[in-house]
């Protein structure tokens, strides 16, 4: 999967990276605040995903938000579901290949040594195994944070010159 198809709305901000401040200068963690004091202009931060590793969260909009850095929180967000997505697959695959590994040591009455042996060759050659797919997700990744850099600048040019247009016509 690529990011390159553009942005995709259909995240709506829900989940994304922190990029730029809205109206509070910190992330808050998801487990302080109840469900029902969430505000729209905050960002919420979750515990780590089980199987991607990655946090989650919940990305907050400015009320005066600009055609600029609305493309950077959508972008933003598709970057951060498509990271997620990878690392649940990759996470998944590995603990499946793991568990079914250490499934066959249990009935073969392995050493504890020769485990240690073992599950340090599986995961050497898991890598190997990977390293074209690593590699490629790693190329992409470069490519999007590269595009996220670019988009946070304008964001950022687009904040000011509104600031500038607001204290100009004070």
């Amino acid at each position: 999967e690529s990011l390159s198809s553009g942005i995709n709305a259909e995240y709506g901000g829900i989940l994304s990276s922190r990029l730029h401040n809205t109206s509070s200068r910190t992330a808050v963690p998801l487990e302080v605040v109840p469900e029902t004091e969430l505000k729209d202009t905050c960002d919420y931060v979750s515990p780590a995903d089980r199987t991607s590793n990655i946090r989650q969260i919940r990305y907050g909009r400015r009320h005066d938000e600009t055609r600029e850095e609305m493309t950077l929180r959508l972008f933003a967000t598709e970057l951060q579901e498509w990271n997620h997505q990878y690392w649940s697959r990759q996470g998944q695959i590995y603990a499946d290949l793991k568990e079914q590994l250490l499934d066959e040591m249990e009935t073969s009455m392995v050493s504890e040594e020769e485990t240690d042996l073992i599950l340090q060759e599986f995961y050497r050659s898991y890598l190997l195994n990977n390293r074209k797919n690593f590699n490629e997700y790693t190329a992409e990744w470069r490519k999007s944070n590269i595009k996220l850099i670019y988009l946070s600048f304008r964001a950022k040019k687009s904040r000011l010159q509104l600031f500038l247009k607001n204290a100009i016509s004070s």
